[in-house]
């Protein structure tokens, strides 16, 4: 549909995610990379630097560009339910929950759940969507916007203060810390394999979304006259976010700002038809990722600043931006 629409803008948004996406790939290493390597590892040469780019470094980026995306996608759909511009995974609990169940599983250490780390995710991931959800106003059938932020600070504060409890309690969860903060270093094949099934699933039922969030967009009377029903959108928009939140959080940590931001910035290049938005959306959060990974190596180099961290100086400043945006038009 993009492609269609604005090839331009296509073209200019796939230049932006490849140059990320090589940047990541092969910048902010101590063995100098260079792109002869890369072919030299396609053609199967066998060297330290093709071994690096081929079982350390391609693996990392795909996760990156994946978690981006997924992310991103989820944050778009989460403001379209909602109808809520401050929306978004990180800020409404849903990646603080999923990463705090992911913390109890290592803490009991119990094998069958300890093994599992994408079902603690995702469970965590629904339990907070749920209390939120719920919190917000869902039970009665009316999502007021004030009460859902506030209960996504309220869910948000106590999963968090839970995940920090069992870090003090148990020094086997310690191990967790910095992928707390949302890293992808030491992600790996088996990462991915782990990551992208899930992904696709949640990226493919998110597209089919687009043209129900559209009818949303009106209203839930206008929805209802034109033959949708609001409540069972909202439950299948929740499910996916829950799917594609639960997936990436599970790799590469509690990830924030990129469900708030990167929807924002798509609806500036495309406006707000959900069936070009959330290509456009995950586009934007796979090159946001891909880009913020490889200036996370560069920050404190030669050593790796969390990705989170580095997302977090971006996002913080347009946070309180929006919030100042949101307040002038009320």
């Amino acid at each position: 549909m993009i492609f269609r629409t604005s090839p331009l803008l296509s073209v200019a948004l796939l230049l932006l995610l490849t140059c990320g996406f090589m940047m990541a790939l092969l910048g902010g290493s101590t063995f100098n990379l260079q792109p002869t390597h890369l072919w030299q590892a396609l053609a199967g040469s066998q060297t330290l630097a093709t071994e690096l780019l081929l079982s350390l470094r391609l693996p990392r980026v795909l996760i990156a560009a994946t978690v981006g995306a997924t992310l991103a996608i989820a944050g778009a759909l989460m403001q379209g339910i909602t109808r809520n511009p401050l929306a978004s995974p990180a800020l409404f609990g849903i990646n603080t929950g999923a990463a705090c169940l992911l913390v109890v599983g290592q803490t009991l250490n119990l094998p069958l759940i300890s093994n599992m780390p994408l079902l603690q995710t995702t469970f965590g991931a629904l339990l907070a969507g749920a209390a939120v959800f719920l919190l917000g106003g869902g039970g009665t059938g009316r999502l007021h916007p004030t009460r859902l932020v506030l209960a996504g600070i309220a869910v948000n504060a106590l999963f968090l203060a839970l995940t920090r409890t069992l870090l003090i309690l148990d020094e086997q969860a310690q191990s967790v810390v910095a992928w707390l903060a949302g890293s992808l270093a030491d992600t790996d094949w088996g990462h991915w394999q782990q990551l992208w099934p899930a992904a696709l699933l949640g990226t493919v039922a998110a597209f089919t979304l687009g043209p129900k969030l559209n009818l949303l967009a009106l209203g839930d009377e206008t929805a209802a006259s034109l033959g949708g029903s609001p409540a069972r959108v909202r439950l299948h928009a929740s499910a996916v976010v829950v799917l594609l939140a639960g997936s990436a959080v599970a790799v590469s940590g509690p990830i924030a700002f990129i469900g708030l931001m990167v929807p924002h910035l798509a609806r500036l290049l495309v406006g707000q038809d959900h069936r070009i938005l959330l290509p456009v959306t995950g586009l934007l959060g796979a090159a946001l990722l891909c880009w913020a990974d490889y200036l996370s190596r560069l920050l404190q180099y030669p050593s790796e600043t969390p990705v989170g961290l580095v997302l977090a100086l971006l996002g913080a400043p347009f946070f309180v931006w929006l919030s100042r945006q949101q307040q002038e038009t009320t």
